[in-house]
């Protein structure tokens, strides 16, 4: 899922609803910040980076004017960023949940 486009991510998780925009929706924020313009999805996640700017044009995704409470997408990705990694070994010595049973 890493791979996708911002956007076609939202899409993949939330769907896709023709006929409106990000700048129509209420998780589209705006406004300044060290003298910079800003614009960000509040779903996809609020952070300084211009990696995550939105734009106004595009398509809405689901989200469309609901009030989400879950984690933002973007902490997602970055949580699931490399699904090849193989899973971290316990350093030595280190006791295991099964050991404390």
């Amino acid at each position: 899922m890493s791979s996708l486009r911002k956007i076609e991510l939202m899409y993949h998780v939330f769907g896709k609803i023709e006929g409106h925009t990000c700048g129509e929706c209420s998780n589209f924020v705006s406004g300044c910040y060290r003298g910079r313009s800003l614009r960000k999805c509040y779903v996809y996640g609020m952070t300084h980076s211009e990696a995550s700017d939105w734009a106004r044009r595009y398509t809405a995704c689901g989200q469309l004017n609901r009030e989400y409470h879950g984690n933002s997408i973007i902490n997602l990705v970055r949580h699931n960023s490399s699904p090849t990694k193989e899973p971290e070994q316990p350093l030595a010595g280190q006791i295991s949940l099964e050991e404390l049973t």
